[in-house]
């Protein structure tokens, strides 16, 4: 199980947000460093042992593929880079940098790219969260807005 699937990487990040948990969260529950959850959300599946994978594949239900299944790299959607494409979005829904708002009754959250980003770093300039630079359920480019214009999903979850 050292080397998993960034398919299986990116299940396990979308369940925690889905179950509104931060990596520092997650980390002490599991017992393993933030940083080594954010490198495993990242797609990297040799950051984490075999016992962190099993506490974590039970938490949120998503089944450890078996070492003969093959595993296939996620679709990319790659699109023609935007003004600003270098800067990320902070994925804390609290984070001050996000701003809120709705439409039709339903909740959204604006991530402010250059508040959040303002020299292209790693980590949020407001909360300090790992940024994202692209979409998280699809991959695509982010780019101003709330919602993906490619598979329509918000950006942050709230």
């Amino acid at each position: 199980m050292t080397n998993l699937s960034p398919d299986f990487c990116f299940k396990v990040k979308a369940a925690r947000r889905a179950a509104k948990i931060s990596q520092g969260e997650l980390a002490a529950e599991v017992g393993c460093k933030q940083s080594a959850i954010s490198m495993f959300e990242s797609g990297d599946g040799t950051k984490l042992n075999d016992d962190v994978v099993e506490k974590l594949s039970k938490k949120f239900g998503v089944a450890i593929p078996s070492a003969d299944a093959p595993q296939a790299m996620p679709g990319r959607i790659e699109t023609r880079p935007l003004a600003g494409e270098h800067t990320g979005f902070c994925p804390n829904a609290s984070c001050p940098s996000n701003r809120r708002y709705e439409v039709e009754g339903r909740l959204f959250v604006r991530p402010d790219r250059a508040v959040a980003d303002p020299v292209g770093g790693r980590f949020c300039a407001m909360c300090g969260e790992v940024l994202e630079r692209r979409c998280p359920n699809c991959g695509a480019a982010v780019h101003d807005g709330a919602v993906c214009s490619h598979c329509g999903e918000p950006y942050v979850l709230v």
